[in-house]
Order: structure tokens, then sequence, then C-alpha cells
């Protein structure tokens, strides 16, 4: 039974193979190209997780866009416009990964470690 099952299988195997056109198409692609590519889809990516954000996603709500068109837009946008934006962001003041608020949150850990720990 078990020989027989393994036969069927091998049978439907051989037949797929044979029967199934595998068609692959395999380009150089130039170095240059690739490296061109990767600011402007990890801008890309910073401006989608930007609008992801759930502060963002609130703010956009109050302001009468939706979370899904806004990702559509940033979808639309050339990759100069989405490298100016994300630049923006970049190098915006807003408290999210500001070293001295990091700096006192780890201070103040190390004081409530320090009085509460004994």
């Amino acid at each position: 039974m078990k020989n027989a099952l393994a036969r069927q299988i091998c049978r439907v195997l051989i037949f797929c193979v044979a029967a199934v056109p595998f068609d692959a198409c395999a380009g150089i692609v130039a170095t240059d190209r690739v490296i061109a590519a990767a600011p402007a889809q990890a801008a890309r990516d910073t401006l989608r997780e930007f609008v992801r954000r759930g502060d963002m996603a609130r703010e956009l709500h109050r302001l009468g866009v939706s979370p899904g068109a806004a990702l559509a837009r940033v979808d639309a946008m050339t990759d100069a416009e989405v490298a100016s934006v994300a630049s923006r962001i970049d190098s915006m003041p807003a408290g999210g990964a500001s070293v001295w608020a990091m700096l006192i949150a780890l201070i103040v850990l190390e004081l409530i470690i320090y009085f509460w720990v004994d």
C-alpha cells in the first residue's frame, strides 16, 4: 500500500515537472541602480512609519484625511518629494528620539532604583 502510494505521488510529480513550463528570466542589474534605489526606499519607509503612528493617524483623522489615503499619497509621491519630506521629518525637534529626554529618563530610573531597592 505504501509503495503504491509513493509510486502514484512520484508519477504526479514527474508529470507536473514535465508539463508545467518554467519561465524564469534573470537580468543583470547595475550596482548604481540598486544603490540609488535604497535611499529612496528608506525615505519612503520613513514616511509610511510616520503616517502609521498613532498620534499622526489621530491628527490626520482630525483634519479629515484617512490614514489609508495618506499612505496612498505617499506611494504616489516621486522619489525627490519623498526625500524632501523625509529629511524635514528627520530634522524636526519633536522629542521622539531626543538624547536629553532619554538621559533624563535614565537618571530618573537610576534614582528610583537607588531609593526603592534595598
